[in-house]
């Protein structure tokens, strides 16, 4: 063979060498068709938002019968959920169905889309992510169970791989921290990268056999080897059953987070409360050397919290003293309160504690009235004497209340305190804020009290 002859050879099997290295570097679609490169097109953990963990896998070869009918050979699901329940990307269920060709998984798309959006709206116009891409949303109480949530449900198509993305916010995700159509496209990208990179590990590269040929025959290019692969029929198994998800673990620092958000919000949510307790003071009293007895006292009121820090409240306060048998005394109280969470804790919590510091302006009414004798003593009829009197003053006090959260939009709250009214009256009225002859005056006393209010959020 001539030296020209023998380089032609060498040349020829450098481009079949080459070609056939292409064919396996290089293998494009169909993607996901054998066990270990269908594992590959899943997201994997450095794909998500925030530190997440796997808590469900259920991936492997073999697909339903609604599927299979189209050629299906793998499908699964692979549930992640992040550590932290107040991040955004929260929960993310990440589907797979592979088919032979493109063709099989473009008609497989359109006869299960209705599994496929479990029953949800759609998004009009989804972001573009591979082909064929529709996209579904959940907001508010969609399910009818009380529970405000935002979820997305993304599917597309890669070729001949359909993938669907399930991706809900966290339940505790805060107003800055909302899931939008745009995070979950990127997380589609990403799914994207990673079919395209599953490249089969089934097959693999064979050699190229090459022959020396004799020196009077044409020498002949040899051709790359082709590795055709072949759906291979499998029969359909049953669904597995997912194993129960756990609940996800509570961040370091969460409740701190969320009382900081909550501070910092410029307008939360409102609450109207409807209150009644009893009252009684501390103490004996007596008035004119004669023992005075509280027989009944009570409050009624109405309130709001209208800021983290800002309670407002109207309240009727009456009580009656006597001193059996000559003279009564009734006592009424009109105030505005202005109260002071120390605590000020998110009002949505299921529950919450909640310590007011109190402090009101109001008006007084006292009346009194006196056995003075009898007019006529053959009429044994006593001759009462009425005094009235009104009064300006204040209260200061506190209290503390256990808020507990029924439902999103009520709750109870019992709670109890202690207050010190503090008014001046006309008249010479005995609950004036001074001594009765030489005695402690009833008006000025300590009180405690004990009731139960009830919640109605307002408007945000």
């Amino acid at each position: 063979m001539t030296a020209p002859g023998r380089a032609g050879v060498r040349a020829l099997c450098v481009l079949a060498a080459t070609l056939a290295f292409t064919s396996v570097a290089h293998a494009g679609p169909p993607w996901g068709t054998d066990d270990a490169s269908f594992q590959a097109t899943y997201l994997q953990a450095g794909d998500l938002a925030s530190p997440s963990d796997m808590t469900g896998d259920w991936a492997k070869a073999g697909c339903e019968p609604g599927a299979a009918q189209f050629g299906c050979t793998h499908w699964g699901k692979k549930l992640w959920t992040a550590k932290d329940a107040s991040t955004a990307v929260w929960q993310v269920h990440d589907l797979r169905w592979v088919f032979p060709s493109a063709d099989a998984a473009q008609r497989f798309m359109p006869a299960a889309m209705e599994e496929l959006r479990e029953g949800l709206p759609p998004v009009n116009t989804p972001p573009a992510v591979g082909a064929d891409t529709r996209m579904f949303t959940a907001q508010g109480d969609t399910y009818g169970i009380g529970i405000e949530v935002i979820m997305y449900n993304l599917v597309f198509r890669v070729d001949n791989v359909v993938v669907k993305l399930f991706v809900a916010q966290g339940p505790e995700a805060q107003q800055r921290k909302i899931l939008t159509p745009l995070m979950v496209a990127a997380l589609g990208q990403k799914a994207v990268e990673r079919i395209r990179a599953a490249e089969p590990r089934g097959v693999a590269a064979a050699p190229v056999p090459v022959t020396q040929p004799e020196p009077s025959q044409p020498v002949e290019p040899v051709p790359a080897p082709s590795a055709p692969v072949e759906a291979v029929p499998v029969e359909p198994t049953p669904t597995p059953t997912p194993t129960p998800e756990p609940e996800p673990r509570r961040s370091k620092g969460r409740l701190a987070g969320e009382i900081k958000d909550y501070w910092r919000s410029s307008s939360p949510s409102s609450y109207i409360f409807v209150g009644g307790d009893y009252s009684k003071a501390f103490g004996e009293y007596s008035l004119s050397g004669l023992k005075l007895q509280e027989k009944s006292a009570f409050d009624i009121s109405i309130g709001a919290l209208l800021h983290p820090r800002a309670y407002v409240q109207f309240m009727f306060h009456r009580d009656v003293w006597q001193v059996p048998k000559v003279e009564e005394l009734l006592v009424r109280r009109v105030e505005f309160i202005y109260g002071f969470d120390v605590l000020a804790l998110p009002p949505d919590w299921r529950v919450r504690p909640a310590l007011m510091v109190l402090l009101g302006f109001g008006l007084g009414f006292g009346r009194r009235d006196s056995l003075v004798g009898e007019a006529d003593p053959n009429l044994p009829v006593p001759t009462v004497n009425e005094g009235r009197a009104i009064g300006i003053g204040g209260l200061f006090g506190g209290d503390f209340a256990l808020h507990i959260r029924v439902t999103r939009k009520f709750e109870l709250a019992p709670y109890a305190g202690v207050t010190l009214p503090a008014y001046a009256y006309t008249n010479d009225f005995p609950a004036a804020e001074r001594h009765i002859d030489g005695e402690r005056g009833f008006g000025r006393a300590w009180r405690w009290h004990a009731g139960l209010k009830i919640g109605f959020q307002g408007s945000r």
